[in-house]
């Protein structure tokens, strides 16, 4: 069955949203369980990147337990645990130190993670860059909020999406909220000098910053304005980083990128690097590229779990909410159905 894109899904699948949130309260629970149990005590011998259950399951065992337990992608994972994988289901285990990926099957089963130091580790560089990903990865995923009640009004105050509280790479920016496509807002961009832009009806929610306003200068913040007729006004901040600190940041993607083995499969990629530009402070960047991933590859839960992830960061407990039961919803297709309960 074809996927709708997330911006459709954001205003598409809100009523399921808020009538599956309980259940969807219960899995986050059982995520978060699972990621305080498999934590380390030190430092991260691995993360759960990509899980495809197909028509099997994907299990984690704690180092010492005796239980084993669904595996959700971003888990955090130490020296001990293991992992396995029944019929045609399949995981790939991220592992620390820039020891790479190993994907764990069926005849792989079970696979225990090594200990940090195990294994011959990659140059320097790219093991600093792949702990930074990871360190940031394993402390962004946590319990899903509950999905809080939207009225659906063209007069309903907008929630910004992009750029919020953040710092951004110095590209081209569109301005984002949650909004009625049919809405009519009012858009400034304010900065040190005044004014830089002033848009006073702008349909729908978005809006590109045009070519020809004033250019937005280096390690100045700026002051995101969006109002939606009588409502009071949304704000949120953002600073274009300077020049040396982009390309400083630019090229550690482009080392993290080049360290990839041929056989990487592109979420993890996606992943991996954007967990590093998070770590760098830059939210709106990493947002960025995890929604033009799901562009290209709508069915992935590991995609929706990083987007989960990064709103529940930047505060957007609906957007959030939203992304883990999208995860979930493709975690479970094409699994047999649950016995209803007696």
């Amino acid at each position: 069955m074809a996927r709708a894109n997330y911006t459709e899904l954001r205003s598409g699948r809100g009523r399921t949203a808020l009538l599956l949130a309980p259940w969807l309260l219960a899995w986050a629970t059982a995520a978060t369980a699972q990621s305080m149990a498999t934590a380390p005590a030190g430092e991260t011998a691995g993360m759960v990147g990509e899980v495809k259950p197909g028509k099997g399951r994907v299990e984690t065992k704690p180092a010492g337990g005796a239980d084993w337990r669904a595996t959700r992608p971003l888990a955090t994972l130490r020296a001990g645990d293991s992992l396995r994988a029944t019929e045609d289901a399949a995981v790939v285990v991220v592992l620390s130190g820039g020891r790479g990926t190993i994907s764990v099957n069926a005849a792989r089963s079970p696979y225990t993670v090594p200990a940090p130091d195990a294994g011959p580790a990659r140059r320097d560089k790219v093991k600093a860059l792949v702990q930074a990903s990871l360190g940031f990865l394993s402390g962004a995923t946590g319990e899903t909020p509950r999905a809080a009640l939207v009225t659906r009004s063209v007069t309903v105050p907008p929630v910004v999406l992009a750029p919020r509280n953040t710092s951004v790479l110095p590209d081209p920016l569109t301005f984002e909220w949650v909004g009625h496509r049919a809405g009519r807002y009012a858009v400034q961009v304010v900065g040190p000098s005044g004014m830089m832009l002033d848009r006073p009806e702008v349909v729908g929610n978005r809006l590109v910053y045009p070519a020809q306003a004033p250019p937005l200068a280096p390690g100045a913040g700026y002051t995101l304005r969006v109002v939606a007729g009588s409502q009071p006004p949304k704000d949120s901040w953002f600073e274009v980083v300077a020049p040396a600190r982009a390309e400083a940041v630019r090229a550690d993607v482009g080392v993290l990128e080049q360290s990839f083995e041929p056989t990487e499969s592109a979420t993890m990629r996606v992943i991996l690097k954007t967990g590093l530009l998070s770590s760098n402070g830059l939210m709106h960047d990493a947002r960025k590229r995890v929604l033009e991933a799901l562009a290209s590859t709508p069915d992935d839960p590991a995609l929706y779990t990083r987007l989960g992830a990064l709103y529940e960061r930047m505060g957007l407990r609906q957007q959030a909410s939203t992304a883990y039961q999208e995860a979930q919803l493709l975690m479970d297709a094409g699994r047999p159905s649950a016995p209803a309960p007696r």
